[in-house]
């Protein structure tokens, strides 16, 4: 096999590609396993795989205000929806990167509603007082904005041509 001539990959805009695309599969599959976990709790099926469980995790948060189990499927669907359309912005921005100059401005915007969804994570894990669930969102969040700063700071052609 021969190596991969490097000095015409634009390793800048690889990187982003690659940031990007890591979101646009991480939000891809939290959609769907939260789908597949919704529909199990709705009764339309009883299928373990690709079943996230976020609904018990979502019981035991929101039971510090004894909220009931249709409250929480309804939880449960808005986190749903806000991943799904995180989902299609991030799939948007990943198949417009590098195409052309609005491939940058969509990939900024993904990441923009990416950075609101864990802030509203954060805000809920706060409003339900469930301290002890809050750091992984802050992690996602210091995540997305290091995706951010990748996507502002890198120039497309970073590191140049190779030179022999």
């Amino acid at each position: 096999m021969a190596p991969m001539d490097t000095s015409r990959v634009q390793l800048g805009l690889l990187l982003k590609r690659l940031v990007v695309g890591f979101w646009t599969m991480f939000f891809s599959l939290v959609a769907l396993t939260n789908l597949v976990n919704l529909l199990d709790e709705l009764g339309a099926f009883d299928w373990r795989f690709l079943d996230s469980g976020n609904y018990g995790y979502l019981r035991s948060v929101v039971d510090v205000y004894e909220v009931g189990p249709a409250v929480t499927k309804v939880l449960l669907a808005g986190a749903f929806s806000i991943e799904l359309v995180a989902a299609v912005v991030f799939w948007r921005a990943l198949l417009a990167l590098g195409r052309d100059a609005r491939g940058g401005r969509r990939a900024l915007l993904a990441v923009c509603f990416g950075t609101f969804v864990w802030i509203a994570f954060i805000f809920m894990t706060e409003l339900f007082t469930a301290y002890e669930s809050e750091s992984v969102f802050r992690e996602l969040l210091t995540l997305t904005i290091a995706t951010a700063l990748a996507l502002v700071l890198v120039p497309d052609d970073a590191g140049g041509t190779a030179h022999g």
